[in-house]
């Protein structure tokens, strides 16, 4: 609640924050992750969900390193990457 008596809500993620591997972290690398992951979980691509976002967590990463920061970029990035790889193997995504 705000000092006028206005109550402000935020959107609170509900994932735990990722380990990332670099030290230059920043809060927009989560919400890349959260958009990439919740995307790929409503069209049934994050079956396998850790390895999955372990897919889209390294794609962040590399896209990172060279630059980028746009959390939106990011997130299209990282599903590019996962659905790049499952259409590599789609028979191992069916068997689960």
């Amino acid at each position: 609640m705000t000092a006028s008596g206005v109550l402000i809500f935020e959107k609170v993620s509900e994932r735990a924050v990722y380990p990332w591997p670099v030290g230059d972290f920043d809060n927009a690398m989560d919400e890349a992750l959260d958009i990439a992951m919740d995307y790929l979980e409503r069209t049934e691509q994050a079956v396998k969900f850790l390895e999955v976002q372990r897919m889209a967590a390294t794609a962040i990463v590399a896209a990172w390193k060279m630059g980028e920061r746009n959390r939106l970029r990011l997130a299209n990035i990282a599903i590019k990457a996962v659905e790049r790889k499952t259409k590599q193997f789609p028979d191992d995504q069916k068997r689960g």
